[in-house]
């Protein structure tokens, strides 16, 4: 396997799991006023470098069997 790629998608998964823990922990909130507060955000992002994640282990193992 390219250790490049096995590493650099290892990073991106433990990153997701990094966004949704944290979007666990701040949690969500009603003000005063009846407005929501969360950090959404986090939820694309995880997405995100779950699927960066996935493409970096094809690409590893597609060099692997080169």
């Amino acid at each position: 396997m390219n250790l490049r790629y096995l590493v650099a998608a290892m990073a991106c998964l433990l990153a997701a799991k990094g966004c949704y823990e944290l979007f666990q922990r701040i949690g969500s909130h009603l003000d005063d006023q009846g407005f929501l507060h969360e950090p959404f955000g986090l939820i694309p992002l995880g997405w995100l470098f779950v699927f960066a994640g996935a493409i970096l282990l094809v690409l590893s193992w597609m060099r692997r069997n080169k």
